[in-house]
């Protein structure tokens, strides 16, 4: 029998240290939005970066009840971090999500599965209007 808190325990660890190594190298290292917010152009960095409600935190606790381990993978021992990318739209909601970097196709499915079942963000801003922005968000898979 496989001990799901124990293992949802471990893959929001990892996945929060996984997140927060990428969101700093991706707000330090993304160009700067310029201040057009026209149409449906989708930036990758913007004056007011779009926000889960309730904070890092509340994603992290979000994702850990969302995600559930393939039983599959879990049974073969397969590991590994998926990099999902995503548009938070102007009203919030995720769209257009991909997987830009796979671990197992098992776990692939089940990090995209999650995140589309996200709750709204809070909108990114630029020049005080919301805006469309790409965000990236590790999952890491560990046993």
């Amino acid at each position: 029998m496989i001990d799901e808190k124990k293992i949802e325990s471990g893959v929001f660890m990892k996945f929060f240290i996984a997140f927060s190594v990428v969101t700093f190298f991706l707000f330090t290292n993304a160009p700067k939005a310029n201040a057009q917010t026209g149409g449906d152009e989708i930036l990758f960095a913007a004056e007011e970066m779009p926000t889960f409600p309730g904070g890092d935190k509340a994603l992290h606790e979000t994702l850990g009840k969302l995600i559930k381990y393939p039983k599959n993978a879990y049974n073969n021992n397969i590991e590994g971090k998926v990099l999902i990318r995503f548009v938070v739209s102007k009203d919030g909601s995720v769209t257009n999500v991909s997987v830009l970097r796979s671990a197992d196709p098992s776990l692939d499915q089940a990090a995209l599965e999650a995140v589309k079942s996200l709750p709204r963000f809070n909108p990114g801003k630029q020049a005080g209007k919301p805006v469309n922005i790409w965000y990236t968000l590790p999952i890491v898979f560990k046993i």
